[in-house]
């Protein structure tokens, strides 16, 4: 727990006399100078078309400042700190880097990029009014008191349903709608059939953003983390008596790799500071290992092949950066995900790492989890209607990538290049696949799930 969460102050919302006016948002962008467009604070709506029978309400959300921030702990710079006087979580966008992976841990959408600097940004609790005496704009421009200022744990708060619950402990309180009850349909109307109500909730989900993550923007990363797997599983392919790593082109390669994790930086030339946080940050971990692992792999192969010492050294920070990835994305504010894919690097390297090595019962046993994911994914991704292109890879992945190898092992083929080929032309493509459909946690996306599920 943070040492100043008990200072930590927060909003009080009251569900029954917010009527969504925007006064909130406008405040908060006219005392922070935000340009048109770019607002820390949203309304959300649930049930904006006004489904017969269920509640219509609205939540004024920004950031939470809560009281175990994942952000504090995932952003790699340092660059997210709670003010030991006022207990506001604020960004420091002198320190930032731009990776945005404070908003793949947040929850509550409140980190956003700022494209014109590089760096994020999001609501700072209006600190320099708080150091002042004075309450956030928001709350002092709620015409009908609906958001206010305040201990939240000194009311009784309700739990919303649709509003995202991670255990982070959020410093806001719901008050309850006493008063205004789900309204029936006017007399005379007819109820919508269950297949219309169905559908108008769907229509929430189908007018919602983007993901904040999509390949389209991510692929930097996937091809990185699939050039270090692949580093990864012809290190472990040495501990079945068979290496094919060339020293030099491992190099280029994984430099190659290095280069395109920072593509997706806002400020690259603060790239080091992303090295700064591996007490708590996951990424910082993966930043860190994996150049000593490039690096002691590279003088294994080069200057000690026979050293089993070494081997051991290149293998464990190997291993380690693998834990590091699949850290990285479980630490991600996900509310589905396959638990196979919770070590799906490292199981992805040792896969390919025994195939490359020759040791097919082994390869045989993880590439039956890898395919356990891959088939977990692709159904939680029906379930919740998240997919596209499912021909594509369920051909790239499972003919390409399990199919081909174990064919081309099973008879006895030669050489063998066939099968490592499929293999690892079928781990890329799942790796494209996982970071296709990361489906990071809003609020709008959690209130129109669970409408659907009402309706």
């Amino acid at each position: 727990m943070d040492s100043a969460s008990n200072i930590a102050p927060g909003f009080i919302h009251n569900l029954e006399t917010c009527v969504g006016c925007h006064a909130c948002v406008i405040a908060c962008a006219n005392e922070n100078g935000l340009e048109p467009s770019r607002f820390w604070r949203q309304i959300v709506t649930h049930n904006q078309y006004r489904i017969p029978d269920l509640p219509v309400y609205h939540l004024s959300l920004a950031c939470n400042h809560c009281l175990d921030a994942p952000c504090i702990d995932g952003c790699p710079a340092v660059a997210i700190e709670r003010h030991p006087k006022t207990g506001a979580v604020l960004i420091d966008d002198t320190k930032c880097i731009g990776c945005q992976y404070c908003s793949w841990v947040c929850p509550y959408d409140a980190p956003k990029f700022n494209a014109s600097n590089g760096v994020m940004t999001k609501c700072t609790l209006c600190n320099h009014r708080l150091l002042d005496g004075r309450q956030p704009a928001c709350t002092s421009m709620c015409p009908t008191g609906a958001l206010s200022f305040g201990a939240p744990g000194s009311v009784e708060g309700v739990e919303v349903s649709s509003y995202p619950q991670f255990d982070v402990r959020p410093s806001i309180a719901f008050l309850p709608m006493t008063g205004r009850q789900p309204q029936p349909a006017a007399s005379g109307v007819e109820l919508p059939t269950p297949e219309q109500a169905r559908a108008w909730a769907e229509l929430e989900e189908t007018a919602l953003p983007t993901s904040k993550t999509t390949l389209k923007s991510e692929w930097p990363l996937a091809v990185f983390t699939f050039i270090g797997i692949g580093l990864v599983a012809w290190v472990l392919s040495a501990g079945f008596g068979r290496t094919l790593i060339v020293p030099e082109i491992a190099l280029l390669v994984g430099l190659a790799g290095m280069g395109l994790s920072m593509m997706h930086l806002g400020r690259k030339e603060r790239a080091w500071r992303a090295l700064l946080n591996w007490r708590r940050s996951w990424l910082s971990r993966e930043v860190i290992s994996f150049p000593i692992f490039l690096g002691v792999s590279v003088l294994w192969v080069a200057f000690k092949p026979d050293s089993d010492v070494w081997r051991m050294v290149a293998v464990a920070t190997g291993v380690f950066f693998l834990i590091s990835v699949d850290g990285v994305y479980n630490a991600m504010a996900r509310s589905w995900r396959s638990k196979w894919d919770e070590r799906g690097a490292a199981v992805s390297a040792a896969y390919l790492g025994a195939l490359i090595g020759a040791n097919i019962l082994i390869a045989f046993l993880f590439g039956a989890i890898r395919f356990a994911g891959f088939i977990g994914r692709m159904k939680l991704q029906a379930k919740h209607r998240r997919t596209g292109r499912e021909f594509f890879w369920i051909v790239g992945r499972i003919g390409i990538g399990f199919v081909l190898p174990m064919v081309v092992w099973g008879s006895g083929a030669t050489p063998s290049i066939l099968a490592i080929a499929g293999a690892l032309a079928g781990e890329l493509i799942d790796r494209l696949h996982f970071y296709g459909f990361l489906d990071i946690v809003t609020p709008r996306r959690t209130m129109a799930e669970a409408l659907s599920k009402k309706a």
